[in-house]
């Protein structure tokens, strides 16, 4: 708990340094004793081939033992003895080096009580003599040695160049981050859209600026869209008001309720009532509590469309993962902006487009200005609002629209129609 607490505050770069040191401490520790190791596994295995080369040697042609060269001469030697007297046979054996004090080896029979050393024995072809290579199991620290100041020497020097390289390295990554972190101190995403200055790497830092500028512009477009949205609701439901106020007014006056006056409150009323309705519906669609489910598409636009005169073709059976109801609300809300600017009719029709399942309504009205094919989605926004008002509604059935293809996944996207008017594609 305290190194994990001391640790916490610690920059990433000390943290690296570090576990850097630690790792090469513990190395050079464990190093020295796995060469050691490893230099005598190499060094019997290699004594153990020299003795069984030597055996198959000699038990061919043991008189011409001078004639072998002995590689390893001061690590095994080489006796001979006589079958029927057991005894040792100077003149064909070889003692070099520390081994050529052994009286005790005269005779055959006395080798295996020696603990200092280890025997291999073959007899030879022509059964005359019995050829002995014995050699020590005892491993020469003199070998290993200079290995080992080696070893320590160089693992020192690479160490060094290690840490060094990561000092470097881990200055020259982390520097964008200082430098984005003293942007990001300085930013205000809610009033103004600014971004972090790119790297043009591409490694992790480079991706995380790029995702963390991504976020700070639908920061900023989110807190655009919800003033655009408070000032338009604050409008929106000001002008019915304002008129509902001016007709009490005047109802104060005169004394005398009419007929006329009436109709015309009620109305105000009603117009209040359609707004708040498609803001709840609007809000409803952004919940997360909404259980979904398989959807056949196919069924939901054939029960929409029943008993109505809108065209549906389909070449494609579509199930998505979705809830009906909301499904609904966004093809009745298409529907609904296809009914306003159409002249005669409405066609929907679900089909594939780049091998994705598709639905596109389309109608045969004055379509809409290809510079306005993004606004349209904001809420409230109504393209020519002298022409839409007359049409009905409070421009939000677009932006209900857009908000469930966020909620799940799909594209939305508007072009014109081959029937002259606007031609809605939901790609899902």
């Amino acid at each position: 708990m305290v190194i994990g607490g001391m640790m916490n505050k610690l920059s990433i770069r000390t943290k690296i340094l570090l576990i850097t040191l630690f790792i090469f401490s513990a190395g050079l520790f464990i190093g020295p004793n796995a060469l050691r190791e490893l230099v005598e596994v190499r060094y019997e295995n290699r004594l153990e081939e020299d003795v069984d080369e030597i055996l198959e040697i000699l038990e061919e042609n043991y008189k011409n033992i001078d004639d072998i060269n002995f590689s390893r001469a001061g690590n095994y030697f080489v006796l001979i003895y006589d079958n029927k007297t057991k005894k040792l046979i100077p003149e064909l054996s070889v003692l070099p080096g520390r081994h050529m004090r052994m009286q005790g080896f005269q005779n055959i029979d006395t080798i295996q009580k020696s603990r200092e050393y280890q025997f291999e024995k073959e007899v030879s072809e022509d059964g005359r003599v019995t050829i002995v290579v014995g050699y020590s199991s005892n491993f020469p620290r003199e070998i290993v040695q200079p290995l080992e100041r080696d070893f320590l020497f160089a693992y020192i020097f690479l160490s060094l160049l290690v840490i060094s390289g990561v000092m470097i390295s881990t200055t020259i990554a982390f520097r964008p981050i200082r430098k984005t972190s003293e942007q990001v101190n300085n930013l205000d995403p809610l009033f103004k859209l600014e971004k972090i200055d790119e790297i043009s790497s591409k490694d992790e830092i480079g991706v995380l600026i790029k995702t963390f500028n991504t976020l700070l512009e639908k920061t900023f477009i989110a807190s655009k869209s919800q003033k655009q949205f408070i000032e338009n609701a604050s409008h929106e439901l000001n002008t019915p008001l304002t008129s509902l106020k001016l007709q009490i007014e005047q109802l104060l006056k005169k004394g005398d309720i009419n007929k006329e006056t009436i109709a015309s409150i009620q109305e105000d009323v009603d117009e209040i009532q359609s707004t708040i309705e498609a803001l709840m519906a609007l809000e409803t669609v952004t919940k997360n509590d909404i259980s979904d489910e398989k959807v056949n598409v196919n069924a939901i636009v054939e029960e929409v469309v029943n008993n109505s005169d809108i065209q549906f073709i389909s070449n494609e059976t579509i199930t998505v993962f979705s809830n009906s109801k909301i499904l609904k609300v966004m093809l009745n809300n298409l529907i609904g902006n296809a009914e306003k600017f159409k002249e005669k009719e409405i066609r929907i029709t679900l089909n594939r487009i780049n091998k994705k399942p598709s639905l596109i309504i389309e109608d045969d009205g004055v379509g809409i200005d290809p510079e306005n094919y993004d606004l349209i989605f904001n809420p409230f926004w109504q393209e020519d609002e002298s022409r839409t008002r007359n049409k009905g509604g409070k421009g939000l059935g677009l932006s209900i629209v857009k908000n469930i293809t966020l909620r799940y996944g799909w594209n939305i996207s508007v072009d014109k129609s081959e029937l002259g008017g606007a031609k809605f594609t939901i790609t899902f």
